[in-house]
């Protein structure tokens, strides 16, 4: 199939009265179909309706991203905020129906079992009863990031998004650090009622469907919702309770030498992002160049040319670079009609950049490879901390080619990107906590959800130092993190996936060629087994496993010369 060109493709809005009519027509066929052929007839009319709707919905994303002050996609992304639950429901409704169908037992015999774990948790998820609260949700999500988007912060001469304001926090300068953080902050404090009614509503709405289901917490619900098959919280409990004996440790290794790089007395909140005395590595390539460099990166990794990278930046299924309006973040997403991913992120010249534009590669190439992995279309993808193993493997096996993007510097990237890599799993698991916290006690008022961050953060980051600085001080530092208003209980997944990708990490080393075949495996297995089946059959240990992460973190520490 020829590619086509992004800015071809039609964005046309779905016909919601027709797609619930089909579903009425497959759910019956379902009901009452006497052979395999003909119940499989019915389900690929319907994943051929929801691919559509899917794909609008993609595109309608992308597009208002792009430039979140285009009108006719801000009142498109409305439209999918009021519907995507409806569409939830009524898909839902067939899942029901594959549950029941007469060939269930011939469909799971040929197709395997994961279409009927999927379609058990959809039912036990999503239901006509909490639609309103669901676009509630979606509404008020779309409301979070339109004002993360719209932030502007005036600091050296200019009016700086998120985005473009985070060279400033990495500034080899201190007195830059110090005071572009205070700018920063001093928008969040300005805005905290509005971050605090946002989060405070969004969390009694999600309690409120959760209930109406039959769950006596929204932890429950989200635990389900983001498909967790095969563990519980407690092993989730377990893994964080590692990471505080292992991991934290090595953290605080971490800041002694920084303070000592850095020559200073005491390390400040508004040092932690500055890791060298002359400043963190940026790329060697401009940003106008990061498409050519992360084509070349990819050709020199998998052996092919053109790499898959080259091809999606030919037909304009990549944007990379920060510029105002545009949203924050960075993603991965995927077009189902055309078979085809868009990876979007905000280049701003920093350090991170090069691990984003990876990360988001990672996503893309196993969107690619396991795009004929399964007849349904619930189950081409796994469930999200094995999606993560995609991309962060994908960042820690790239360090033999970082001369592409850091020539003589990429020494410097990998120890930077390693270090990253080991403060961010106590502060994933701080995240994750603290949303148990809130969820377990959702009448919980704002003011003691920042004093249970702000005690957080002494147990995961007890090197943490903000003396009189009121936004951090308070307990604030969560406000500035998407994951907590948008994707509940979605940052444990970073941690798990992390702890993998170390594994692969630790293999490339020894045998490139071994650590890709385990990564291709698990790629091209989509998502048609849990979590645990998938990364066992890829040759992968449990992160679960205490020692993988005791063995995880001795080969870091040797690595760091810790």
């Amino acid at each position: 199939m020829s590619v086509p060109n992004f800015s071809d493709i039609e964005y046309v809005r779905p016909d919601l009265e027709a797609f619930e009519e089909l579903i009425k027509s497959v759910r019956l066929k379902l009901m009452t179909a006497t052979s395999l052929d003909q119940a499989m007839d019915a389900i690929s009319e319907f994943e051929d309706a929801q691919s559509r709707f899917d794909t609008a919905y993609a595109l309608c994303t992308v597009k208002h991203d792009l430039d979140t002050s285009d009108e006719f996609f801000v009142k498109e992304n409305d439209f999918f905020d009021e519907n995507t639950a409806r569409v939830s429901e009524l898909c839902s409704a067939v899942l029901t129906a594959i549950l029941t169908c007469p060939c269930a037992d011939e469909i799971r015999s040929k197709y395997g079992d994961m279409i009927f774990r999927k379609a058990q948790n959809r039912k036990e998820t999503i239901s006509k009863e909490i639609l309103d609260e669901l676009a509630s949700e979606a509404s008020l999500e779309s409301e979070y990031s339109q004002l993360q988007s719209e932030a502007q912060i005036d600091f050296d001469g200019r009016t700086l998004n998120l985005s473009l304001i985070q060279p400033y926090l990495e500034s080899d300068s201190r007195q830059v650090r110090k005071e572009a953080y205070k700018a920063l902050d001093e928008y969040y404090m300005g805005r905290k009622p509005v971050y605090d009614r946002i989060y405070d509503d969004m969390v009694k709405v999600r309690t409120a469907a959760a209930r109406k289901l039959g769950y006596n917490t929204f932890t429950e619900l989200g635990y389900k919702r983001m498909e967790r098959y095969d563990y519980t919280r407690d092993d989730v409990e377990k893994f964080r309770e590692s990471i505080l004996k292992y991991i934290v440790p090595l953290t605080v290794q971490i800041r002694k030498l920084q303070q000592s790089r850095l020559g200073v007395d005491k390390l400040m909140f508004y040092d932690l992002g500055c890791l060298f005395r002359n400043g963190n590595p940026t790329p060697k390539v401009s940003k106008d160049t990061y498409k050519d460099a992360a084509g070349l990166y990819f050709r020199r990794m998998f052996g092919k040319d053109p790499s898959f990278f080259d091809v999606l930046s030919e037909h304009g299924f990549t944007d990379l670079i920060s510029r105002p309006n545009k949203s924050t973040g960075g993603y991965c997403m995927y077009l189902e009609d055309y078979g085809i991913p868009f990876i979007f992120m905000n280049g701003n010249g920093t350090y991170d950049d090069v691990a984003t534009v990876v990360h988001e590669g990672g996503h893309a190439y196993a969107a690619i490879q396991s795009a004929d992995s399964s007849p349904f279309l619930e189950c081409l993808s796994p469930t999200l901390e094995t999606c993560e193993i995609h991309s962060t493997a994908m960042e820690y096996m790239s360090y033999p080619y970082m001369d592409i993007f850091y020539g003589d510097n990429a020494s410097s990237y990998c120890q930077m990107h390693m270090t990253d890599g080991l403060l961010f799993l106590p502060y994933g698991c701080m995240v994750d906590e603290f949303q148990h916290i809130v969820y377990d006690d959702p009448d919980m008022p704002p003011e003691k959800r920042h004093m249970v961050w702000k005690e957080l953060e002494e147990k995961y980051q007890p090197f943490i130092n903000y003396d009189d600085e009121t936004f951090h001080a308070m307990g604030g530092a969560w406000m500035k993190k998407d994951h907590i208003f948008t994707s509940p209980f979605y940052y444990i997944d970073y941690c798990l996936s992390q702890i993998c990708a170390l594994e692969l990490w630790r293999e490339s080393r020894l045998d490139m060629q071994s650590a890709l075949h385990k990564y291709n495996t698990l790629c091209q297995a989509g998502g048609n087994d849990t979590f645990l089946n998938l990364i066992r059959n890829s040759g992968i240990a449990s992160p679960f496993d205490r020692d993988t992460i005791k063995t995880v973190a001795y080969e870091c520490c040797k690595f760091l010369e810790l």
